[in-house]
């Protein structure tokens, strides 16, 4: 007996929504398939071509083994994991992979945990690549949508309300890094301001009021960051200018997908897409980086399906 879950790639902070706002997108998704090989000892193992097979370095693997252990289960459980998303660029790969595998396992053995269960489990898989157990991500990819996390002990995750019209570019540089997002989490300011703190909650609350009234301007003022984003500038040196560029062609929003160095853009039908997509080409080039195009749409949740 086997079960295959799939959950997409997602893009996190969400200007100054840092570990709190995460999108999930069509543009990638992950699949990982969980198979029940025994019920005499608590064994989890992994099988895949492009991730770490050691159970302690793959997301995957170490939310299922923290899963097992923190419910007292035996069983032997093999995961194949194909990523479809690749690393190292601030598109929820890791999360991707732990959400899917935690949900794989739940139908597996008939846990009956509910989403935000399920994310307190898959967020202690991003230990195992970034040293932390941040849910913003995961919890994109199992909910779908656009969320935000409001508290993380007890786990609570809430579904944004959109009533925006739009779709989404991710402008993505051919190369990540590895432990980028340990690198990226490292180079933030250990204190803020007062001053700053009140203009990002400004930004936030901008962003989350924009996108229940289906206001685009509230939108486009809430996708800003004075804290964050200004911190991890020197990972991507191009972001600047295709956000001048960007918003230049009425593009609804422009940030930092994640920990980059990927940039999420938000577009309608006011925006002059090809011309973001021309222009950003030009400027990534001029940073010694070759980028890539992806247009997508907002996702649902991680989907299982059931084998017997």
């Amino acid at each position: 007996m086997s079960v295959t879950a799939t959950a997409f790639s997602s893009s996190a902070n969400l200007g100054s929504g840092f570990d709190v706002l995460s999108m999930a997108h069509k543009a990638f998704y992950d699949q990982v398939t969980a198979e029940l090989k025994g019920r005499s000892e608590l064994k989890v193992s992994v099988v895949s071509s492009n991730t770490p097979q050691e159970v302690e370095k793959n997301s995957a693997g170490y939310a299922v083994k923290k899963l097992l252990e923190t419910l007292g289960i035996k069983a032997e459980i093999s995961l194949l994991v194909k990523k479809g998303i690749p690393y190292g660029l601030g598109l929820g790969s890791s999360g991707a992979s732990a959400s899917a595998a935690v949900a794989a396992v739940n139908e597996l053995l008939d846990l009956s945990l509910s989403l935000e269960e399920q994310v307190e489990f898959a967020k202690l898989g991003e230990i195992a690549s970034s040293g932390s157990p941040h849910p913003d991500n995961v919890a994109a990819s199992t909910f779908g949508g656009i969320v935000a996390v409001t508290s993380t002990s007890p786990t609570r995750v809430v579904r944004i309300p959109n009533s925006l019209h739009f779709k989404l570019l991710l402008i993505v540089p051919e190369k990540g890094g590895e432990g980028k997002t340990k690198k990226a989490r490292e180079m933030l300011p250990s204190s803020v301001s007062l001053e700053k703190y009140v203009v990002n909650a400004r930004y936030l609350t901008s962003l989350i009021v924009g996108l229940a009234k289906g206001d685009r301007d509230l939108v486009r003022s809430g996708l800003n960051d004075d804290v964050f984003e200004v911190a991890r500038l020197p990972l991507f040196p191009h972001y600047k200018k295709v956000k001048e560029i960007a918003l230049e062609k009425d593009a609804v929003g422009v940030c930092v997908s994640g920990a980059g160095p990927s940039i999420l853009v938000l577009y309608d039908e006011r925006t002059d897409v090809e011309g973001i997509m021309s222009s950003s080409r030009e400027i990534c080039k001029s940073f010694g980086i070759n980028c890539n195009f992806v247009k997508t749409e907002l996702a649902e949740g991680v989907r299982v399906e059931r084998r017997d």
